[in-house]
């Protein structure tokens, strides 16, 4: 079987929860004897060397915030046809703009469309955009064989929204452990004596929220708030201004520390050696950094989206969406439990996601799902 991923930038993941998703789908569907195909933007991948028997292909396209995604997308699907695939499988709403599109160039193969996030719902996005994300939406739902989501919340979304019957398959996490601490010496950071929130810098993800909590963490506990600074990991995704924006407040309160995007070694010891995590968005699918975090046995701050309750459950500290003062109450009151405390939670968050988010089920119930798809009438 054949399958041609699109949509997403690109494997090896340098940034981005659906290029995680996409790699490690990939691999594991390549290790159940499956050919994966992803068409990677030369743009994101560079110089780096395919993953784990995953085939590289380029697609082509316009590199603008709002033309990237859709003009790579179209030339993937076009160039895809000499792969002669039997599943076409497209990641993100934005792309699935162009399901019907797969379904004329490939007739002979199913459409498979995995909605990761109600994108339309995120600051960075002008009118336009998201009322192509919105028809994005539906034609996931509509013009795809199958429809997958990643959370029970994004099924109710899209059997409520648009009557669509989809498989929650949701995104899982592999992750390594023992990184050194000596990556985090550049930074002037000591293990455990730091928030992490691992992002990339869209407003939706309220860095800026977290900024201000911790800002007033420091008015009332100035040695705890300079004793465990925030430190910001990511880069601008098409949002330069917000990202210039944050580093103008970290310039001007000295305990936080933007790392910029990181990978490889130093990103894991960022995450590995964090006194503890925050994903406080007011969106998202299911966040994969949410998922490492609590694969690595640290405490979580998440904020009270569906999307993160369903992961968590009621082993992590849990705020308002956008609530400042909740957040920074919960910053000090995690710093006040004792270690033993604190490992307790981590623990707790590790066995939760380690039973419920392996990437190895991930991919048999993906590869189930392609077969069941590949029984259809046209």
């Amino acid at each position: 079987m054949t399958i041609v991923m699109v949509g997403h930038k690109g494997v090896p993941s340098r940034s981005g929860g659906i290029e995680r998703h996409v790699e490690e789908l990939s691999a594991s569907l390549v290790m159940r004897g499956l050919r994966v195909v992803s068409f990677d933007r030369k743009w994101y991948v560079g110089d780096e060397p395919p993953v784990r028997g995953v085939l590289r292909r380029f697609s082509y396209g316009i590199r603008t915030k709002h033309l990237d995604a859709i003009s790579h997308t179209f030339t993937a699907l076009i160039l895809a046809r000499r792969e002669k695939p039997d599943i076409i499988h497209i990641h993100g709403v934005g792309p699935s703009l162009l399901a019907p599109i797969a379904r004329i160039l490939h007739p002979r193969a199913r459409v498979i469309s995995t909605f990761h996030c109600v994108d339309r719902a995120h600051a960075k996005w002008g009118r336009f955009a998201r009322l192509m994300l919105y028809a994005g939406e539906a034609f996931a739902c509509t013009f795809a064989h199958r429809t997958i989501t990643v959370s029970d919340g994004l099924a109710n979304y899209c059997l409520n929204k648009y009557e669509c019957q989809s498989t929650v398959i949701p995104n899982g996490v592999r992750i390594k452990t023992g990184a050194s601490t000596d990556h985090l010496h550049a930074f002037g950071l000591a293990p455990n004596k730091y928030f992490a929130m691992v992002t990339r810098l869209i407003p939706h993800k309220n860095v800026h929220v977290a900024i201000e909590a911790h800002k007033l963490l420091a008015e009332r506990r100035p040695e705890l708030a300079k004793e465990y600074p925030l430190v910001i990991v990511g880069g601008s995704a098409y949002t330069d201004d917000y990202a210039a924006e944050l580093q103008r407040f970290a310039n001007l309160y000295p305990n936080v520390i933007m790392t910029g995007e990181q990978h490889g070694d130093i990103l894991l010891a960022l995450q590995e050696h964090a006194g503890a995590h925050m994903s406080v968005s007011s969106s998202e699918g299911m966040s994969i950094s949410l998922l490492e975090s609590m694969a690595m046995s640290r405490p979580v701050i998440v904020s009270d989206i569906p999307e993160n309750i369903e992961v968590v459950e009621q082993d992590a500290l849990i705020v308002p969406t956008n609530d400042v003062a909740s957040m920074s109450r919960a910053m000090e009151c995690l710093l006040d439990m004792n270690s033993e405390e604190r490992e307790s939670m981590g623990m707790r968050l590790c066995k939760r996601v380690m039973n419920k988010h392996d990437w190895d089920v991930i991919a048999r119930q993906t590869h189930e799902l392609y077969e069941e798809a590949l029984k259809l009438g046209v």
